[in-house]
């Protein structure tokens, strides 16, 4: 997959396929936009791509209700070169971009530097200064500058799976049906349903950092060392807790005991936040190393004890949980 960027003067040199998201946490909603976009592709040997946003829009234009992200720029980025699309076409979005008309946007990037054919986005979508973009104007546009343009229905979860989300997001709707959407899924990730949300994502909730040091206390006092991974404070965390799950150290896969809080047992009055993971079956150093921590299943919640042997008996049994329930295939 190429990078493109919105302040940069290159532009795609062939005739294209376009789908167009913000596409924090690519769930299964994005992806039946990418793959009905790559089936285009193929078929009319259109060049593919996907076109985001960076910062998120919320974030520029209403910052006081910006939502928590599920990824990070640099992991969406990551995701969406999984995908098999050819080009991410990043758009750099500020005050300016916010206050771009919706046709000046279908024909300065869409048509001049993409050289799009089809435009495949959700029924729903809508873009340009106030919102004023939508599906019906680029179908009005799209006879007049020689491009195609599909609504991709929303995906609707259904059935069994409805009512297991419905149940955790506690929705005021009735839950009749919902769209898989990152709106939910950041509702379960707050909840600790991280289990619930990877149906959505089709992967495991994750989070990429680089190991910091911490109080060492770990290693020193209980018998665990843990890595220390930083976040950005725009993150979507799961809710303060014990999580079983996996910990990627230079492309392996650890079982990890992983703690997200404030570590109540001793700062009681409130510590910093943190996401420590205890990797099993690892011995090295990993101080600055970036790593990824996948959330598979919540333990438990994060509770003060007593005394540090309390503590350790307690991890003793959570190490036991993620080792009957995480199953890695390297």
């Amino acid at each position: 997959m190429q990078l493109l960027n919105s302040g940069d003067l290159g532009s795609v040199h062939r005739e294209s396929v376009v789908t167009i998201g913000t596409f924090d946490g690519l769930h299964i909603g994005h992806m039946s936009l990418i793959n009905r976009a790559l089936q285009i592709a193929n078929e009319r040997s259109l060049a593919s791509i996907a076109v985001t946003f960076n910062p998120h829009p919320a974030s520029v234009i209403r910052p006081e209700h910006a939502p928590l992200l599920i990824n990070s720029f640099e992991e969406r980025v990551e995701l969406l070169s999984k995908t098999g699309i050819d080009y991410c076409y990043v758009v750099e979005f500020d005050r300016a971009a916010a206050s771009e008309e919706a046709i000046d946007f279908i024909k300065k990037t869409l048509v001049d530097r993409l050289m799009a054919k089809s435009i495949v986005v959700g029924v729903d979508f809508r873009f340009g200064k106030d919102r004023r973009g939508s599906l019906e104007l680029l179908q009005e546009t799209g006879s007049q500058y020689g491009f195609t343009v599909e609504g991709d229905p929303l995906v609707k979860i259904e059935g069994d799976q409805l009512g297991r989300i419905c149940e955790v997001i506690q929705d005021n709707s009735g839950c009749t049906s919902l769209a898989s959407s990152s709106t939910v899924i950041r509702k379960l990730v707050s909840r600790g349903r991280v289990d619930l949300a990877q149906e959505l994502l089709r992967r495991e909730f994750f989070i990429t950092g680089v190991v910091e040091s911490g109080d060492g206390r770990g290693g020193s006092e209980l018998g665990y060392p843990t890595a220390n991974v930083s976040y950005g404070s725009d993150r979507a965390l799961p809710m303060d807790g014990i999580y079983a799950g996996s910990v990627e150290v230079d492309g392996v896969l650890y079982r990890s005991a992983i703690s997200v809080g404030t570590r109540p047992t001793y700062y009681p009055g409130g510590g910093n936040r943190l996401i420590e993971a205890f990797i099993l079956d690892f011995s090295g150093d990993l101080y600055n190393k970036r790593v990824t921590v996948n959330f598979s299943s919540f333990i438990r919640d994060q509770i003060a004890f007593e005394s540090s042997q309390e503590l350790i008996e307690q991890i003793e049994k959570d190490v036991k949980v993620v080792v009957g329930s995480i199953t890695l295939g390297n």
